[in-house]
Formats: C-alpha cells, sequence, structure tokens
C-alpha cells in the first residue's frame, strides 16, 4: 500500500510569544546583574531559537494500512523492522538509527561501514523490542509481514509505518520509502542512474560475451540449488543473458530445486555463478562438490569462469545500493582481470 502524506503544521503566535519573551528576559537580566554579578552568564543563556522550535513541532499525517498516523515532519532517529530499509535510508543519505540484522548475522557487509552508529535491535524475525524501546526512535519503518502481530507495541515505543508492499517491484518500495522523507524527486534520480548502468552493462556484457551461457545456483542448508532462469533475477531479466538449458529438470514450481553435482554436466554452461549462504556447513559442501572430477570437467571451471558470491548481498540486497553493486558485481565477473 502506497501511504499518503498530507503536512499538518501546529500553529503558534510564535511573533507575540517571542516578543513577551524578550521583554521578560531583559528584566530578569537587569535585576539578576543588580544583585549578583556572578548570575549574570546564567540569566542570559541563549533559548532554542524559534526556528528549531517550528523544526521540532512540525508533523505530518500519513495515512496507512492502520489508519492515519501523525509523525515528525523531520524524523531524526529512525528505526526500521526490515533490513531493506537501511538500504533505501543510505540511499537517502540518511543513516539508520536502529535497525534489525540480517537473519542474526549483523548488519548486511555491503551496507556496514555506513552503519557504524546504527544500533542494532534483534533479527527482523525476532526483534528485540526492548532494545528499540532503548534506542528511542522518533519514527519506526515496518512490514505487515512481519511485524502487524506486535505493531501496537510498537506504536507504543514511536510512531509507526506500517508498509503492505513486499510483493511489489523494488523501486516501487523504495519510492514509498522515500515519500515517507519527502525525497521523491532523490528516489528518481537514483533510479534512472541505476537503469543507464544496467543499459551500459548489458551492451558490454552482449559484446564481450555474445553466444555464452549462464547457470545461476545457490548453496544453502548444505545443498546445490539450481535458481530456475526468469526475468526476476539481474542475470537474465535486466542483463539479458543467455541461461544454460534446464529441459528435463523439475523445479516444482518453485524458482529454485536442489541438484547433485551429476546434473552440472548436463547444464555445463560458459559460466556459473553460485551464491553462498554463510555458514561453516555451506562453505563444506561447495567445497566438497568442488574437490570431485565432474567439476573439474565442466567449461566454466576448466576457463576459470566460476563466481562464487555473497547470499547476504544477492539475496538480501534489494535496495538501490544492493541492486547496483550486484550489477558491478556481475560486470566485475566479466572482466579479464577477474
Amino acid at each position: 500500500m502506497l501511504p499518503s502524506i498530507r503536512r499538518f503544521n501546529h500553529k503558534f503566535n510564535r511573533g507575540a510569544i517571542g516578543l513577551i519573551a524578550v521583554l521578560m528576559l531583559g528584566l530578569t537580566v537587569g535585576c539578576s546583574n543588580s544583585r549578583n554579578n556572578g548570575n549574570a552568564a546564567e540569566a542570559a543563556a541563549p533559548s532554542p531559537s524559534p526556528a528549531n522550535t517550528a523544526e521540532h513541532s512540525e508533523t505530518r499525517i500519513i495515512s496507512t494500512i492502520k489508519g492515519d498516523i501523525e509523525i515528525p515532519a523531520h524524523p531524526k532517529k529512525v528505526a526500521g523492522m526490515l533490513y531493506v530499509f537501511a538500504d533505501h535510508l543510505l540511499a537517502l543519505g540518511i543513516e539508520p538509527h536502529a535497525m534489525v540484522t540480517y537473519n542474526d548475522l549483523g548488519f548486511p557487509e555491503y551496507l556496514a561501514d555506513r552503519m557504524k552508529d546504527t544500533i542494532a535491535i534483534g533479527s527482523g524475525e525476532a526483534p528485540n523490542l526492548e532494545a528499540l524501546l532503548e534506542a528511542e526512535p522518533d519514527l519506526i519503518l515496518a512490514s505487515k509481514t512481519l511485524n502487524e502481530a506486535n505493531y501496537e507495541q510498537l506504536s507504543k515505543i514511536a510512531p509507526t509505518i506500517l508498509f503492505d508492499n513486499e510483493n511489489e517491484e523494488d523501486w516501487t518500495r523504495f519510492r514509498q520509502t522515500a515519500e515517507i522523507f519527502g525525497k521523491e524527486a532523490e528516489a528518481d534520480q537514483i533510479h534512472a542512474d541505476y537503469e543507464a548502468k544496467v543499459a551500459k552493462v548489458k551492451d558490454e556484457l552482449a559484446a564481450v560475451a555474445p553466444n555464452e551461457t549462464v547457470a545461476y545456483l545457490r548453496v544453502q542448508d548444505k545443498q546445490l540449488q539450481l535458481i530456475q532462469p526468469g526475468d526476476n533475477f539481474t542475470l537474465f531479466g535486466p542483463l539479458g543473458l543467455t541461461p544454460a538449458s534446464v529441459e528435463g529438470i523439475d523445479f516444482k514450481d518453485s524458482w529454485n530445486v536442489a541438484i547433485s553435482e551429476e546434473i552440472l554436466p548436463e547444464l555445463n554452461p560458459d559460466r556459473m555463478f553460485i551464491i553462498l549462504r554463510p555458514g561453516e556447513s555451506n562453505k563444506t559442501a561447495l567445497d566438497n562438490i568442488m574437490s570431485t572430477s565432474i567439476w573439474a570437467n565442466l567449461t566454466a571451471v576448466k576457463n576459470k569462469h566460476v563466481y562464487i558470491g555473497d547470499a547476504n548481498l544477492w539475496f538480501a540486497g534489494y535496495g538501490p545500493i544492493g541492486l547496483s553493486k550486484v550489477i558491478d558485481e556481475i560486470s566485475g565477473a566479466y572482466s579479464p582481470e577477474s
């Protein structure tokens, strides 16, 4: 659902209040100086400017799937209950104040160096609400899928926007986040830059390897999994690479299927992209496959055209930074130096 926003500014007669405050301050300082010069500095201490007061008092009304909620117009401490919000916020120039981690594995490595001051509040699947409360956010971005059950608890901590958009396209979700901060123009420019990069890399790969086939695999749960080619994956959709033939492989209405290494010669792609899920057991499983004669005789292996990618990026990087970095890694895999 696309939240709609309308401005709601608390109105104050700041001119009159400011004049009275100045007059009273003057009287106080005068009296204080005549009685005790030692208190003069304390009496003349500056008070918050009207501009700062206005910034902190201005709010907006957001229409969400939970109804209209009032949020700060200029939130300073934003918390995210889905790790993709970290990518969204950082792309918009906002460092998250608090954020859930990726499956208890910490912040995604490709973002971690930009989140040194971000407070970890548990994983997306099991958030630590006590840590979130201690972080004192002034706005919470949340997911209907993961957070509807504890929405009331979140709302008691800070105004909470519940997004119902996990089945929507990545860039649609990013723009909806940008709208909360009035950064639609920035989001559109980031998207345009990404599309220009994709078009450039697509042309480069078509020139470098016009007839090559590609297999996209993942190692997870100690299994080698083949990912079904489709337009929703960067390799085959935006970049238009040619998938290795998967005829005879039953995906069972799923986007991936576990395979044994004996299936690899049937695919025998010119290049392989293998996404490795964190964990020593997964690394061991891949090492075992790579030690076989079947592996050694594959075309991609003989030509050193095998790329091992990080699942935290390739399967969690659904924001602009992650998507762009995946394009960079694919492009780099085709460079002669890789």
